[in-house]
């Protein structure tokens, strides 16, 4: 397994992003404990894993797996030159290039909200909810873009929104539309979208280490808060 550490702290802009998610964490530690005091964890039990989670979501959005190496090769014809007699020879032929992309897994943007979601999926499974994740995942993908060298962007309150209302579609409520936002944005903005990445061919990619508190971890607590004025 290779592991490729990815430092999401860049300049002043990078230390004051960091600072206001570390000013942020409160809210963030709020949204998980009302998710899981509405599935049945007892409310001291709900804070200590609430507070875990965004604590390790932050610590741990530098670490990037990798999942899949796709090997590119190119061929591309070059010329050689032999000299005979001082008289330069042109012998043509075909080199072989290789490029790589290493696809990765952001283990605090993705791996994590992912492992809560699912764990959350398993206890209230329902059609309705498989329907409501398909909807959420179509429409963001629909608002998604690729955008070369950046990769793929959404308008920030657009997939919390939209989850909050295909939510509404398994019932509504902190559980469903933390679910269907985590795997409504994860399948609509990145895995729906990465062929066109990978068109640019990027040396990396990684699914949800856009940075501290990846869009697939900012659409679970956000739209797990609005959830509350549906």
């Amino acid at each position: 397994m290779r592991v490729i550490l990815a430092w999401p702290f860049y300049g002043v802009l990078g230390l004051f992003y960091a600072g206001l998610a570390v000013l942020l964490m409160p809210f963030f530690t709020v949204s998980f404990v009302e998710v899981l005091k509405t599935a049945g964890v007892y409310t001291v039990a709900a804070v200590a894993l609430g507070i875990s989670i965004t604590v390790l979501s932050l610590a741990t959005s530098p670490v990037n797996i990798v999942i899949y190496t796709l090997t590119r090769r190119e061929y591309l014809p070059v010329v050689d030159y032999v000299v005979v007699f001082g008289i330069p020879i042109p012998l043509p032929k075909v080199a072989m290039r290789e490029e790589k992309s290493y696809i990765a897994v952001n283990l605090g943007g993705a791996v994590i909200p992912l492992a809560v979601a699912t764990f959350l999926a398993t206890k209230f499974f329902s059609p309705l909810l498989l329907v409501s994740i398909l909807i959420a995942a179509l429409l963001t993908h629909a608002v998604s873009r690729v955008v070369p060298n950046v990769g793929v962007v959404t308008p920030a309150l657009a997939p919390p929104i939209i989850a909050v209302l295909s939510a509404l579609i398994a019932g509504g409520g902190p559980v469903a539309t933390y679910i269907t936002a985590v795997y409504g944005t994860i399948i609509g903005a990145d895995v729906l979208n990465i062929k066109k990445v990978l068109a640019y061919k990027p040396p990396f990619v990684s699914i949800g280490g856009a940075g501290v508190f990846d869009g697939i971890y900012l659409s679970g607590v956000v739209a797990t808060a609005l959830s509350g004025l549906f």
